[in-house]
């Protein structure tokens, strides 16, 4: 069974993305979290009054938001959470908890990566979280997963494991899976990565483009049918995460497809 974390604000971004989650996973056996957050600052004596508030009208949209979700999906369980808390710290205490195969979240989007530093919650939750996530842009409709491409540079990944949530995602929805070698120029780490997910039959395209690995990559995808994108974090230094640039984070909110990001 796929256990998914799906964190709602009752937008309209959040809200597709739990559609989008129930389409991607539905045919299989699935357990959805629904996570609702709330947060106020105020008296302790108002903060009680408004909490109180804030978790009955939390119920009331939840219910009546799963009631025909329910109806069409009659096969999943469904959970709720109401918590208070930083929508960060929240999500990523519970994807953390090792009870969760995903989280699905929505973006809007946004102009750089100050953005998604100071503002963006799904950014926030990429750069702590070591659970999968699958960011799905605002207004994305589900298509069947053809063609999914696994986008690498010149260091993909060490550790096969990295790639088991991919490899649930193409088996489920029979895609066919496309490594995406985005560089100056070939490397033999590849070759590693394509033998790491051979029971999958891959095949290798590469981008040697302008240098900037955001606008090869979205250059890409804007000419190529693939419905999923899968971007793997590896883990920095400190230093590093300050000097380089964040293709993972800076992807996440240009995509004009969803994106699964693995963490390393």
């Amino acid at each position: 069974m796929n256990t998914i974390l799906v964190p709602l604000d009752f937008s309209d971004t959040s809200t597709n993305a739990l559609k989008y989650a129930l389409q991607l996973f539905g045919s299989s056996p699935l357990e959805v979290t629904v996570l609702h957050i709330y947060g106020v600052e105020s008296t302790a004596l108002l903060m009680r009054n408004i909490d109180g508030v804030l978790v009955k009208d939390a119920n009331q949209k939840l219910s009546e938001l799963l009631k025909n979700i329910r109806i069409e999906y009659p096969d999943v369980s469904f959970k709720t959470k109401i918590v208070k808390n930083n929508p960060v710290s929240a999500i990523v205490s519970l994807g953390n908890s090792g009870n969760y195969d995903y989280i699905v979240m929505g973006t809007k989007g946004a102009s750089g990566l100050k953005e998604v530093f100071l503002g963006s919650v799904a950014g926030g939750v990429i750069t702590k979280t070591s659970a999968p996530v699958l960011v799905v842009p605002a207004e994305h409709t589900f298509r069947p997963l053809g063609k999914i491409v696994l986008a690498v540079g010149n260091n993909p990944f060490s550790d096969p494991e990295v790639i088991e949530p991919l490899r649930t995602i193409a088996s489920m929805q029979k895609s066919k899976v496309k490594i995406l070698h985005i560089a100056d120029k070939k490397t033999p780490q590849v070759e590693k990565a394509v033998a790491s997910i051979e029971d999958l039959k891959p095949t290798v395209d590469y981008a040697f483009g302008t240098g900037n690995t955001n606008k090869d990559l979205n250059d890409y995808l804007m000419k190529d049918s693939s419905a999923l994108v899968c971007l793997i974090r590896s883990k920095k230094g400190f230093l590093d995460h300050l000097l380089n640039e964040s293709v993972t984070l800076k992807q996440t909110f240009n995509s004009p497809v969803p994106l699964l990001i693995l963490h390393e």
